[in-house]
């Protein structure tokens, strides 16, 4: 597979429940202030040394409680999509469609936390960071040691999300900034359908 193709699935990989801190309820009211969310997005990804070795932007439409669609547009095309109970992740190049259960993919995953389908009080250890460039900064960091990932930093613009910032345990950095952001602005439910395209090869992971 592709190198660039890793960074589609970084938004579904798996954590695992934590204690939260203090600062749990900052953050729900930030997340609790949308019910739609749809915008462009540019994804970055470094090396532990803080070398760039992935680029890609696209757009994203978001509706509560599992409902979402990233478009990948460069440099190659993928889409990912939920109805809220089936995933489907369309390569483009590859000519494939995989199909999971949505929630099993979204309920553990950092993603669970833009749609709000996350019990942040038994997830994660929030602390509240000091704000930077007019980007209000919240960390998320799990307490065991097999989760994955390092940290998941959250920033918002005057209470729009705004940034993410995610490092694996690998000390791989991915970082998402989101821009055009429009709140609570109507999205049809279609957007979050997809048709497999004639000739695609289909791989199925639906089963219990």
């Amino acid at each position: 597979m592709n190198v660039y193709r890793t960074s589609l699935t970084l938004l579904l990989i798996f954590c695992v429940p934590v204690f939260a801190s203090d600062n749990t309820q900052d953050l729900q009211n930030q997340l609790n202030k949308y019910t739609q969310l749809s915008g462009h997005f540019t994804q970055i990804i470094s090396n532990e040394h803080g070398k760039q070795t992935q680029s890609s932007e696209g757009e994203f439409w978001v509706k509560k409680p599992n409902q979402f669609r990233w478009n990948y547009q460069s440099p190659y095309i993928q889409k990912i999509v939920s109805n809220g109970d089936t995933l489907w992740i369309y390569d483009e190049d590859l000519e494939q469609v995989s199909i999971k259960a949505a929630s099993k993919t979204i309920d553990s995953s950092p993603l669970s936390i833009i749609l709000g389908s996350t019990n942040l009080e038994q997830l994660f250890k929030v602390t509240k960071l000091a704000d930077k460039d007019g980007i209000d900064w919240i960390k998320l960091t799990p307490i065991t040691d097999n989760s994955g990932f390092d940290y998941i930093d959250i920033g918002f613009n005057n209470g729009v999300l705004n940034r993410m910032i995610l490092r694996d345990s690998f000390g791989q950095t991915t970082r998402l900034l989101f821009t055009a952001v429009a709140v609570n602005s109507p999205i049809d439910d279609e957007v979050f359908t997809f048709v497999i395209p004639d000739g695609a090869d289909v791989f199925e992971e639906l089963a219990e």
